[in-house]
């Protein structure tokens, strides 16, 4: 059998683990950026036909996360009780973890995965989501980088998050 995700490199090498849940709140949220991202790296682009809106609660946005490709800080995941982030719940197949900690940037040590749960319409599903690692974290959250923030924000919209999330990140521009 063929590997459908066509994963190559270090990414590849831990090999395929169990189905996961990959919580994405980010600029993954714009299906156009990502399939550049996955063409750029040489990847397929998984299918995301299952995805559904998701909130993290006990948690905020923070935009933490040194970018050079972006040229500022990009968004993490901050513990904040009373608070939450909305993204999507997307179900992967187990081979697809050496792309998803590709894309999050976790290869490299700039982001971590972190098991948390999620509420969706059907339940709370478990899933992973991704973080700036603490040695990488910029000291304190600075202004969104704003080509980050507006394909993140094209993305929420696309993905059909709540007009109160779309409220948030637009309230970011400002």
């Amino acid at each position: 059998m063929s590997n459908p995700l066509n994963v190559v490199g270090r990414a590849h090498q831990a090999g395929a683990g169990p189905g996961f849940t990959w919580f994405v709140y980010g600029s993954s949220l714009d299906a156009e950026a990502f399939a550049g991202w996955a063409r750029d790296h040489g990847y397929r682009v998984p299918d995301f036909s299952a995805a559904r809106p998701a909130r993290l609660p006990g948690w905020r946005l923070a935009f933490d996360a040194p970018s050079r490709m972006w040229g500022g800080p990009v968004a993490s995941l901050t513990e904040a009780p009373g608070d939450e982030v909305e993204g999507l719940a997307v179900p992967m197949p187990g081979e697809a973890r050496g792309l998803v900690d590709h894309k999050e940037g976790a290869v490299s040590g700039l982001y971590e995965a972190v098991a948390v749960t999620l509420e969706t319409a059907g339940g709370p599903v478990p899933a992973l989501a991704f973080r700036v690692a603490a040695a990488r974290r910029l000291a304190e959250d600075g202004p969104a980088a704003p080509a980050y923030l507006d394909v993140m924000i094209r993305g929420a919209r696309a993905c059909g998050l709540s007009p109160a999330w779309m409220a948030r990140l637009e309230a970011l521009r400002r």
